[in-house]
């Protein structure tokens, strides 16, 4: 109720002399009823609580960014990793335990990408705890390579967005509503990302398509949008190149005329840089797949995506 104190003053003045007094009386209890909720009568309004939020937790920034999305302001979302960190080398934290210990839903890749996860649930012991695979959303036939990083093809994580929903619904019936209308704008979101990728990775020369990166994250995007995918300097996680193989990544991208490496924010640059030089071409350091950026920077899975391809259109166009 917005009250308008200059018409009610005049309202106050335009009385008789004799009646001023009782009107302030009676116009200072209305502003009284009307702050504490209280009717003519003196009976208090019963305040509405809020319904409790859905808890839920999430493995890595690049999922839990599409979790959000449709799971809006009905849930209260934990994210494990952290942006910034590499989800294959991560090691949980006690506040991870007590989030997980509470929540209802928790989504993960799974295809090996968080190996530190079974760990976590065992300690955690959360009770119910309903565990989604958001691999398991992609037909196995697509995913036969074993390659975890299924979301880097946004129809892939247009998958991953309607099981998102299907699980937050079955959790959450009486929210179903909300959850079904935001998947469906998150996923309207995606089929346009789709066809933007599409439009800028046409600017490149077909002779140019061609990408070496720091970790085999790429795979998919790759296969998607057209791009060779020619070979990733960290054959598995932490662990560097032999020295056979390193000559022949430089044999490869001189072969195939890559123009420039791609790194990541998380890793060291010291291989990639040793890589560029042998081969003599560029180094790009700031591509985004397995964590969002931080400072604002790839921010949520959307802002991601559109750096990350306007930064290798800029790199392979030159």
């Amino acid at each position: 109720m917005i009250l308008d104190n200059k018409k009610a003053s005049r309202s106050v003045e335009i009385n008789l002399d004799g009646s001023r007094a009782v009107i302030a009386v009676a116009f200072a209890c209305a502003i009284a009823a009307a702050c504490t909720g209280r009717s003519d009568s003196g009976t208090a309004h019963p305040q509405v609580a809020p319904a409790p939020r859905l808890r839920v937790a999430c493995t890595i920034t690049t999922l839990c960014s599409l979790v959000a999305s449709v799971g809006g302001d009905r849930i209260e979302l934990h994210g494990i990793v952290p942006a910034g960190a590499s989800p294959e080398t991560f090691e949980p934290r006690p506040d991870d335990m007590v989030a997980l210990s509470g929540a209802s839903v928790l989504f993960e890749n799974g295809l090996g990408l968080e190996a530190w996860l079974a760990r976590l649930i065992d300690a955690a012991g959360g009770a119910g705890l309903r565990i989604e695979t958001l691999s398991d959303s992609v037909p196995a036939a697509d995913k036969a390579s074993g390659n975890p990083h299924l979301w880097m093809d946004p129809v892939y994580a247009a998958d991953y967005v309607a099981t998102i929903a299907r699980t937050l619904e079955s959790a959450d019936p009486q929210n179903a509503s909300v959850y079904e209308q935001n998947a469906s704008i998150e996923t309207a979101k995606l089929v346009s990302l789709d066809g933007w990728i599409r439009y800028h990775i046409n600017m490149i020369p077909r002779d140019r398509r061609a990408m070496i990166c720091f970790h085999d994250a790429w795979l998919y995007f790759d296969r998607r949008y057209g791009i060779k995918d020619v070979g990733a300097i960290e054959p598995l996680p932490g662990q560097e190149p032999a020295p056979g193989s390193f000559a022949r990544l430089i044999a490869l991208a001189k072969a195939n005329h890559v123009r420039a490496i791609f790194g990541e924010p998380q890793y060291s640059p010291k291989l990639a840089d040793a890589l560029a030089s042998g081969a003599n071409i560029a180094y790009v350091t700031n591509l985004y797949d397995d964590t969002l950026g931080t400072g604002g920077v790839a921010a949520d899975y959307d802002s991601m995506m559109r750096h990350d391809v306007e930064t290798i259109v800029g790199a392979l166009r030159r």
